[in-house]
């Protein structure tokens, strides 16, 4: 008896050990499997919607009325992978207009349409690194205002800074048409994927490239002068090339959340500034960044936060940024 029971347990004691060695290559392969690439194309498409409501009526500190906020944001993206190549093509619509009890009407506080193709080629012998070449445009679908609650007084100034119109007294001054300003860039060089995980993926990019901005006739804020008048000065057109840089990261938190940051820079040895202009190439340096993190609360509604900042020194001389936290319920469309 106690011979048949060490026999029995020794036996079991082996399924054990098996079935753990198993389950651990099985977890090993999944690992892997997660790892592995998905060849051939591949498509994704995602619409997301925010809104705010909030009436006061005899409130102290604050005017009556209602605030609403109505926003939608839509990411898509369309990506070949081969062995060797990945071609990744993403467009990408955020658009939020609000109204205030101080501003009763609606005023766009964000608006921008996005189109990116990004090849990237490896290496056979070193697949992690490689020629690229990237494609991008981006603009605002509709006109830009300037809103005030009440008439303020308004100068505009051409693009040497020179008086052509006022002071005037307006309460909402046109700044942009739809579709302008029109940015487009082309950059060709190498890449480094400093990691290709499920889970952490670091992309690193050094060439050259080329920024073209349709602005001419639009107009930007650019402070106020001695008098307390508003300026709004005119844009010109730019045209630069010259070294491109680029670093970006994504990520997973865990299974509900992720983030994703990344940094570009396009030092622009050849340009067309005006004359007068002493700026040498590295003080016209653009600089272009975001950080992205997002939260699912169920599968349907996801909670953010997004920063974006652009900086275009031979168009705006000031840095641009953007903060966004939303509450959005999601729609997968495919």
């Amino acid at each position: 008896m106690n011979r048949s029971l060490n026999w029995l347990a020794f036996l079991l004691a082996g399924a054990v050990s098996t079935a753990q060695a198993q389950d651990s290559i099985t977890l090993k392969e999944e690992v892997k499997k997660s790892d592995e690439k998905v060849l051939g194309w591949s498509k994704s498409a995602n619409l997301g919607l925010n809104l705010s409501f909030s009436s006061s009526q005899d409130v102290v500190g604050q005017t009556d009325g209602t605030s609403e906020t109505y926003g939608a944001n839509l990411k898509s993206s369309f990506n070949y992978i081969t062995e060797v190549s990945e071609w990744k093509n993403t467009v990408g619509l955020v658009g939020t207009t609000t109204r205030t009890p101080n501003v009763p009407k609606f005023v766009k506080s964000s608006d921008e349409l996005k189109l990116e193709s990004l090849y990237l080629r490896s290496l056979e012998s070193h697949p992690q690194i490689g020629p690229y070449a990237r494609a991008e445009v981006s603009t605002a679908i509709f006109k830009g205002e300037d809103v005030q609650a009440s008439p303020v007084g308004y100068v505009i100034q051409d693009e040497n800074g020179n008086v052509t119109k006022g002071p005037f007294s307006a309460g909402t001054v046109q700044l942009t048409e739809g579709f302008k300003p029109l940015t487009t860039k082309e950059s060709v060089g190498f890449f480094w994927k400093a990691k290709d995980e499920s889970n952490l993926k670091i992309l690193v990019r050094l060439g050259a490239g080329a920024v073209q901005v349709q602005a001419d006739g639009q107009y930007a804020l650019n402070g106020k002068d001695a008098a307390g008048n508003i300026i709004v000065q005119r844009l010109q057109n730019i045209s630069q090339a010259g070294l491109e840089s680029g670093f970006s990261i994504k990520g997973k938190i865990d299974e509900k959340s992720s983030y994703e940051a990344g940094i570009d820079t396009l030092t622009p040895f050849v340009n067309n500034k005006r004359s007068g202009d002493d700026r040498d190439a590295f003080r016209l340096t653009n600089v272009e960044g975001f950080a992205k993190f997002t939260s699912n609360i169920t599968s349907w509604a996801s909670f953010g936060y997004d920063y974006k900042m652009k900086l275009q020194p031979q168009l705006v001389d000031r840095v641009q940024n953007i903060h966004m936290i939303v509450l959005t319920a999601n729609y997968n469309l495919f």
